[in-house]
């Protein structure tokens, strides 16, 4: 991915379940474009999961399926986490 559509990444981000949006849209928007183009593969391949799959890996009810998935869940996570109690998270 030499060219990065950042609008379509944004895009296929949304989930339209508030849940999983609060933590991926701030992701996309605020963390991943300083982040290496293997992270962006790996984030990438993460949203080829279900919502309900996703919705359970980033709320800790279920463990990802790969470990790719799991070192890119937890790094959402603690994007996450350290956005907790700023307006709007």
């Amino acid at each position: 991915m030499t060219e990065i559509n950042w609008g379509k990444v944004r895009w296929q981000s949304r989930r339209g379940m508030r849940e999983l949006d609060l933590m991926l849209l701030p992701f996309v928007e605020h963390d991943l474009p300083a982040l290496g183009a293997d992270v962006l593969e790996d984030y990438m391949d993460l949203l080829n999961a279900t919502d309900l799959e996703l919705f359970r890996w980033l709320h800790g009810t279920a463990k990802p399926d790969t470990p790719r998935r799991e070192r890119m869940v937890a790094l959402i996570i603690q994007k996450h986490e350290g956005r907790k109690g700023r307006e709007g998270v």
